[in-house]
């Protein structure tokens, strides 16, 4: 792995802010190099990571993204970024810090990826890995993230919906937990060996079909139907997402069992309701079931809203809507949140609950087919949502009719096509819209907030003099 001298991140950032200032999505040139194939060449990001390939190919390459201004990152997302963006394919070693990682051919559900393990502890990476060394490093060491591509025909799996995903729940205020991701490179060869590990390890079903696919690409790259969206503009190698991988997740079992039918969950049946919150509640009480009422209703109108603008076309086929379990905990009035498996500094003398948190970790399956959730007309239903979010949706829509900025970065940075810039920017519009029309009208209420909502449990009680004697 090295870093060119003209992609530190001083000299990034510059660059970063050029492409910002740049011209709007109107006036996008028939040669645009951020349109079809990847240019790996074109200015992209903050720092471009390069690493060395077997056999003296072109390096490949790991984008680390700008951050836009006015979205919500997490103070870690820049670390993991940088993480992400140090996992080295080929490298010999035998820890992640050396960037040294194991790569698997992701064998379960159903769309083909790469997967990247830390090596065993006492282990060491082989020159080449075998199916043997794979099936060993699967059951004993850690997944630590994933290589999607793009490919629509067993699955609808988007690079540009991946990424696409991760900012905009940024923009929306930090929404349903959703992991950083980078844009990645990987040379067609190294990954035809990955396609054949697939088969020497028995991976079967709907994933094996999608892993054979490869191979009808690889016969005829520029011929094939994923030309633009899955190879670099040179075809010596294709480009993906790489997402930290999401781990101690459950499946959301009460909005699970309710299939396709999303609205007669709970959850859903609550933030549609017209009432207040305090009357669907009943009681101001910071208690378990008032915090998981409130926190399942907006994470029902956040995963909606989220959804609808990236047109999700997969999220209600199963498996594909997880939990974390959350302890929400007062300390100095205000209502805070931590993972149950990370609360180590929750203290031991607070109010307490624990309760499901929505985490969305399938993000690949937008801007590509049919938007479900538009279909299914739950965008109006939404009856209450956190007053942040809101606020925030409200002024992205307008950054984006007023700063072509923002649609530049969606476009060189999220790869998004001409096309699906045109598909989100009226789902963007339109939600905007909607939401607005219906909070004037009273329709919609912000009542999500669970300081406001616990305003008189977190006022301290007050001190009374003493009784005179």
């Amino acid at each position: 792995m090295n870093t060119s001298a003209g992609t530190n991140l001083s000299v990034g950032r510059m660059i970063a802010s050029a492409l910002l200032a740049a011209s709007p999505l109107t006036s996008i040139a028939v040669d645009d190099p951020y349109e079809g194939s990847l240019d790996r060449s074109a200015p992209r990001g903050v720092e471009t990571v390069k690493f060395s390939v077997p056999g003296g190919r072109p390096e490949e390459i790991c984008i680390i993204p700008p951050h836009l201004p006015f979205a919500k990152y997490r103070d870690q997302d820049a670390a993991d970024e940088k993480s992400l963006a140090g996992y080295d394919f080929y490298k010999a070693g035998n820890t992640p810090k050396d960037g040294a990682v194991a790569i698997l051919p992701k064998s379960k559900s159903t769309s083909a990826a790469v997967e990247i393990y830390g090596i065993p502890d006492g282990s060491t990476k082989p020159e080449v890995e075998t199916a043997s060394y794979c099936l060993g490093v699967a059951k004993s060491g850690k997944c630590l993230a994933k290589f999607k591509q793009t490919d629509n025909v067993f699955t609808t799996t988007s690079t540009a919906a991946d990424l696409g995903y991760y900012h905009v729940a940024r923009i929306l205020g930090d929404i349903c937990e959703i992991k950083p991701v980078v844009l990645r490179t990987m040379d067609i060869e190294q990954h035809k060996k990955v396609v054949k590990l697939a088969s020497d390890m028995g991976v079967h079903g709907t994933v094996r079909k999608s892993w054979d696919l490869f191979n009808k690409y690889y016969a005829n790259p520029k011929g094939s139907s994923v030309a633009k969206t899955l190879f670099t503009s040179d075809f010596t190698q294709i480009y993906g997402a790489l997402i930290d991988n999401t781990s101690g997740e459950e499946n959301y079992a009460e909005w699970a069992k309710v299939g396709e039918n999303l609205s007669s969950a709970r959850s859903f049946q609550q933030m549609a309701d017209p009432r207040p919150a305090t009357a669907i509640l009943g009681s101001t009480q910071f208690s378990q079931g008032n915090v998981q009422t409130l926190v399942g209703m907006r994470d029902m109108s956040e995963m909606i809203l989220l959804d609808y603008l990236l047109a999700q076309s997969d999220r209600l086929t199963g498996g594909n809507i997880s939990d974390y379990n959350f302890i929400y905990y007062i300390e100095g009035g205000n209502v805070k949140d931590a993972n149950a498996k990370k609360a180590d500094k929750v203290p031991t003398d607070a109010v307490k609950v624990t309760v499901k948190k929505l985490t969305i970790k399938d993000t690949d399956a937008g801007l590509l087919n049919g938007n479900v959730f538009e279909q299914k007309g739950y965008l109006p239903r939404i009856s209450h949502m956190h007053p942040d979010t809101y606020n925030r949706l409200l002024a992205f829509a307008q950054k984006w009719k007023e700063d072509p900025s923002v649609k530049d970065f969606f476009h060189k940075e999220c790869t998004f096509s001409t096309s699906q810039m045109a598909r989100f920017e009226k789902y963007l519009l339109n939600a905007a819209s909607t939401l607005q029309s219906r909070h004037t009208a009273g329709k919609l209420l912000l009542d999500l907030d669970l300081d406001e909502y616990f305003h008189s449990a977190l006022a301290p009680t007050p001190t009374l003099p003493a009784a005179p004697k």
